[in-house]
């Protein structure tokens, strides 16, 4: 649970019942969580999500959501998880398989005990990021209603602690390059035994949670953003200084290399990084799906990144037959907090993973294909999925599962003027979008989006504002002011 304490003139503040709408709104388009178990209300910019969903990644998804809405200060979460009922054993048995056949946490020695859905993990883990990871796939598994984290850090992996000035620099670098945050107004200030305090201004509350993750990620032992503020209507340039400054090939390239480095999925596999005028071009070899797709990620999360050309290859360390890559996947799929209950074949062919059947959304969709990339000895994926066009009318809920035992509840595809009114108010409510100029044109269902932004990132959350908002193409014809290709 977080919340957040500051102070905004009266007169700039968005109407409380406004920023409830739009929260509401959102669930509804990114889909994830179930909106009609979920209660939302706000008070003075800091949103309280009360209610039930069925598993934690959709408890924290809703929280992700709701920290993404422009006025939002900060998110009290008081969700509860009624997750599937699952014997002790069968549970424990579905976790240590998870952390087992994912390509990252296969290689740590991690333990576990379930007990009336709550999960215990213990084990040794290198450092902060690769914990993280350990508990999203933990989390992921269908049946867990809460994670109690026992995790430690190896003692062998640990290097002389980092002076308060190492830490701090390496924070300011992180904040520096990462594209989500705009740090100019950002304090930071660390001691001797490595704690961390953050404090000054940023836009949103994704924002500052992503500059909270980046501390960690810094090697910090504890961090405290309490004097770290939201202030929704803060300017841009004043938010941004000097980040989006021209920057070398080899500075960029050096930064793409660091942020692999502090990546778990990426860190041990050896990507050669080419930089011409911004443009990335990443090839080698990796040795799972997951890690070429995170590489491009956070390439693509640099200041000064125009493009990313990917041409790693995956070459899994060892080979695994197609009929133990099949199972491995099927089994993900089935114990999977957001797919058990759908039908989805799997074919394989050559380290190929192929998915055929239909799910209730994109977002399952997506998912769907991510739980597969993160199975180890998967060399691609071809994603076959299916959402059928009345899973995104606006007639209630519906879940494709059911498609054998009941029609579809009627409904027709929403107006082009439908699709322009919900992009424009998904334009409205993001950060750092709704005072640019973007216009928006929408034809049979494509949106196409014509003026300027500041930065390449508002040139890409405005595309998905597009598809959030119902477009079924996106034509981004959006100018960049800082940070475009040179």
């Amino acid at each position: 649970m977080e919340t957040l304490e500051t102070t905004l003139k009266p007169e700039s503040a968005l109407a409380d019942r406004d920023i409830t709408a739009a929260v509401e709104r959102l669930f509804a388009r990114k889909k994830g969580v179930a909106t009609h178990l979920v209660d939302v209300s706000t008070r003075q910019g800091i949103v309280t999500l009360c209610g039930y969903v069925d598993n934690l990644l959709a408890r924290e998804r809703a929280e992700e959501i709701a920290k993404a809405v422009r006025g939002v200060r900060g998110v009290i979460n008081e969700i509860g998880v009624r997750a599937i009922d699952l014997p002790d054993a069968t549970l424990r048995r579905d976790v240590e398989e998870a952390l087992l056949q994912d390509a990252v946490t296969s290689e740590y020695e991690i333990c576990c005990t379930a007990r009336e859905g709550t999960v215990m993990l213990l084990g040794e883990v290198p450092s902060w990021p690769e914990k993280e990871l350990v508990l999203r796939v933990a989390k992921g598994v269908r049946g867990v209603c809460a994670v109690d984290d026992h995790l430690r850090y190896r003692l062998v992996d640990q290097r002389p602690p980092k002076s308060a000035a190492e830490i701090s620099a390496e924070l300011d670098e992180l904040l520096g390059w990462d594209v989500r945050i705009n740090h100019a107004l950002i304090e930071v200030r660390a001691d001797g035994q490595g704690r961390v305090v953050l404090g000054g201004t940023v836009a949103s509350a994704a924002e500052r949670s992503h500059a909270i993750t980046a501390a960690w990620r810094a090697g910090a032992s504890s961090v405290d953003a309490a004097e770290l503020r939201v202030a929704p209507d803060a300017h841009g340039h004043e938010l941004r200084g000097d980040k989006y400054r021209a920057r070398t090939d080899a500075e960029i390239r050096q930064a793409i290399e660091d942020s692999l480095l502090t990546d778990p999925r990426v860190r041990a596999n050896a990507a050669e990084i080419e930089v011409e005028q911004g443009q990335v071009t990443l090839r080698g070899s990796v040795s799972n799906l997951r890690a070429c797709r995170a590489a491009e990620q956070d390439a693509l999360g640099i200041v000064g990144v125009a493009a990313v050309s990917n041409y790693l290859r995956v070459r899994p360390v060892r080979p695994t037959a197609d009929a133990e890559i099949q199972r491995r996947t099927r089994a993900a799929l089935l114990r999977d907090a957001y797919l058990h209950r759908g039908a989805v074949e799997v074919v394989v062919g050559n380290g190929k993973v192929s998915l055929y059947g239909t799910v209730d959304s994109q977002f399952e969709k997506q998912h769907a294909e991510q739980v597969a990339a993160g199975i180890s000895g998967v060399i691609a994926v071809d994603n076959r999925l299916v959402v059928p066009a009345w899973a995104t009318t606006p007639d209630g809920e519906y879940f494709a599962c059911n498609v054998a035992y009941s029609q579809p509840l009627p409904g027709q595809p929403p107006t082009d003027e439908a699709i322009e009114q919900a992009i424009r108010q998904q334009l409205d409510w993001t950060p750092g979008l709704s005072q640019q100029d973007i216009r928006v044109g929408v034809a049979k269902g494509r949106a196409t989006l014509t003026g300027t932004v500041d930065t390449r990132q508002e040139q890409q959350l405005a595309t998905l504002c597009a598809y959030d908002g119902g477009a079924h193409a996106v034509a981004n014809q959006l100018h960049v002011r800082h940070g475009a290709a040179r």
